[in-house]
């Protein structure tokens, strides 16, 4: 019994992410996985834990099998179900130290956000709360003060089901302590605008080799833009192209180089580009700015690549695992951040995984006010992989106060404001053409000013709370 309620918790909180996104499903699934974790034994809230990690990670990470089969998926949600079993050592779940599950849970998340491999973020409780009415509150302390509310609201209802009135009314004045400190936000005043028409131009073929045919994807959103600009009454500032809409190296195809060049001499608007440079030994994965009369005037290098992806650790393994393995040529990450200028713009260029790496997004945040996600999610399909990376690029723009343009090459590209509305959206594998005026603001957000603070004091404050409790009932019976 204790097994099953483990595994429906797991089924239920999947259901929080997208294609689903029930946020509220979230709190309560983690309110049943406590009272599986009641059991004494160490040896079944190991095994409930393992369970509970398998039926939420298996259907949420089932695009990752969508063109390389299911042996990669599976060694992936048995990778991240692993780091809930550490949760098991809260032991005595109905005393005091429910408390401490919060920032178990939020450590681990922080955990496999770093570990292994430059860690994978995906999943976390923050990521399937956009659409909450308190995701205001990542824009105070991240992702992470989110991931740790949701915890706290499953701890809350745990409590509330088993009854013990002193500890829920405990957790309540700590979850409307935390609530209203959404008053704390900034408000925006109004600010200056900037033009943004983002391409999303469509791929041939969906799948690993959507790029297979040289210049097809530059083709594509070549054609789109130029039919765009024609009957468009209003000139954009900026054109936004997503990552790898320029399939082959306009550095080294002269013929690509010379119809960009083209395209932005006629219309006398820059284009933000993605493409894939190639320096014969390695690739790299670049987002450039090209502008009228001179080319390239900037270019940012992806610095957080994604593992067996763009590069293969544990190659051996790897091509032992999935012959797809063989075919992938490493790409070379880049060292600094870099931001394209256009008029009062400074936009920061954000390359699809990158997405989910906290500081990455905040050293970008501290150094622009306007973001944009270039993504391509044609070697994802029409799997739900695009909607829960739509749903993470949402928790990032309240994160950061930062308006957001996301623009794949055929998965969905969407705007995004400030407080993770989604203003406009795509449907998903339709070339479409996103226009809108966003807002440049570059405030910080008090979320970005405190960083990895944040983070340290969520995970140790309730440390010290138990520590201070286990001390007081310690002296009440000795006396």
């Amino acid at each position: 019994m204790v097994i099953l309620l483990a595994a429906l918790s797991g089924f239920l909180l999947n259901t929080s992410f997208e294609p689903i996104g029930i946020w509220w499903s979230a709190p309560l699934a983690i309110a049943l996985l406590l009272i599986a974790l009641e059991s004494r034994s160490l040896a079944w809230r190991i095994t409930s834990l393992f369970v509970f990690g398998l039926t939420f990670f298996g259907p949420l990470l089932h695009w990752s099998s969508t063109y390389v089969g299911a042996i990669p998926w599976i060694f992936l949600t048995i990778l991240e179900s692993t780091f809930f079993i550490p949760l098991a050592f809260i032991s005595r779940i109905r005393s005091w130290r429910v408390f401490l599950f919060p920032s178990g849970w939020l450590a681990l998340e922080v955990l496999r956000s770093r570990f292994p491999f430059g860690g994978f973020g995906w999943g976390r409780l923050a990521f399937s709360q956009p659409d909450a009415p308190y995701a205001p509150l990542a824009a105070l302390g991240g992702a992470s003060l989110l991931s740790f509310i949701v915890a706290l609201l499953g701890v809350l209802l745990y409590l509330v089901i088993r009854r013990e009135k002193t500890k829920s009314l405990l957790a309540v004045a700590l979850v409307l302590t935390l609530l209203s400190s959404t008053l704390l936000i900034q408000k925006t005043e109004r600010l200056p605008t900037f033009f943004v028409v983002a391409i999303q131009g469509g791929v041939p073929t969906l799948g690993l080799d959507f790029n297979s045919r040289a210049t097809a994807v530059f083709n594509n959103h070549l054609i789109a833009t130029e039919n765009y600009l024609r009957t468009s009454a209003k000139r954009p500032d900026l054109i936004l192209w997503p990552e790898n809409s320029v399939d082959v190296d306009p550095f080294h195809n002269a013929a690509v180089g010379q119809e960009l060049q083209n395209l932005v001499d006629k219309y006398q608007i820059p284009i933000l580009m993605g493409a894939v440079l190639n320096k014969n030994e390695y690739f790299e994965n670049a987002s450039i700015l090209w502008v009228p009369e001179t080319g390239a005037t900037s270019q940012y290098i992806k610095q957080h690549l994604t593992p067996f992806g763009e590069y293969i650790p544990l190659r051996t393994l790897a091509e032992f695992v999935s012959p797809y393995a063989k075919n992938v040529t490493d790409f070379r990450p880049g060292d600094e951040t870099v931001m394209h200028r256009v008029g009062s713009a400074s936009i920061a260029p954000i390359i699809c995984y990158e997405l989910i790496d906290d500081q990455l997004g905040r050293e970008m945040a501290a150094q622009s006010n306007l973001l944009v996600v270039q993504t391509n999610s044609a070697t994802f399909g029409l799997s739900a992989e695009s909607a829960q990376q739509l749903a993470i690029t949402r928790i990032r723009a309240i994160e950061h106060q930062r308006e957001v343009v996301s623009v794949a090459t055929s998965g969905i590209s969407a705007v995004i404001d400030m407080r993770g509305r989604v203003i406009q959206r795509t449907a998903q594998d339709r070339a479409e053409v996103l226009a809108q005026d966003l807002s440049l603001n570059a405030k910080r957000s008090i979320a970005d000013s405190l960083g990895a603070w944040m983070e340290w004091t969520l995970v140790l404050l309730p440390l010290l709370f138990w520590f201070i409790v286990s001390t007081m009932n310690r002296r009440r019976r000795i006396r």
